[in-house]
């Protein structure tokens, strides 16, 4: 499969399932086979590590690699160097400092978040957007995603995770602050917004 097919959703669930890291090495970039599809995958990587940022996660459990298929020397030690990568962060949940609660709220909201159409519409588009200015340098990336999709990412995990802690009942505007990790204002923005609906 061309790491172009690569969801943002395939990623989470993998973390989701109990994955310490997840590894997308594929052609170099420029030699894909499909054109861009390497190159797409870009984006994939920098809407993922917003999506980490924002529930508090180690980036580094997130690694792409391009190698050619010949090269198999390398792919050996870029999976051993991730592998020391990962032994030395530990297991999933430790260094985030969260309990095993924390964990499943956490990645549950991640991939419920990933499911959601308004946010797989943002990230089609900003795609779509990237391909026609046929710029994938890192630079644009990543200024498009923190432009055009991480406004939708927060909004969305945001209503995601309210709702979710507030299903067994209210909970304090605190209480629900310190949980999301969110800005005071977005939050109340959003469960505002809930409470009306």
């Amino acid at each position: 499969m061309c790491t172009g097919r690569v969801d943002p959703l395939f990623v989470m669930t993998a973390f989701n399932n109990g994955a310490d890291g997840v590894l997308v090495a594929g052609c170099r970039l420029g030699e894909c086979k499909y054109s861009e599809g390497n190159l797409e995958a870009l984006i994939m990587g920098e809407a993922v590590k917003n999506i980490l940022r924002l529930i508090g996660m180690e980036e580094k459990r997130l690694r792409l690699d391009w190698v050619s298929s010949s090269e198999a020397s390398r792919i050996v030690e870029i999976i051993k160097d991730f592998s020391y990568t990962l032994q030395e962060i530990g297991p999933l949940g430790v260094k985030e400092g969260w309990s095993e609660e924390d964990k499943k709220f956490y990645l549950e909201s991640a991939v419920a978040l990933c499911n959601n159409m308004q946010f797989r519409s943002a990230y089609g588009n900003l795609a779509r957007e990237i391909k026609k200015l046929g710029d994938f340098s890192l630079e644009v990336i990543t200024k498009k995603v923190e432009e055009k999709l991480l406004p939708s990412i927060k909004t969305r995990l945001y209503e995601i995770e309210i709702k979710e802690l507030v299903k067994e009942g209210p909970k304090s505007l605190d209480y629900i602050i310190a949980k999301t990790k969110g800005d005071p204002v977005e939050i109340e923005k959003i469960l505002s917004k809930i409470i009306k609906t």
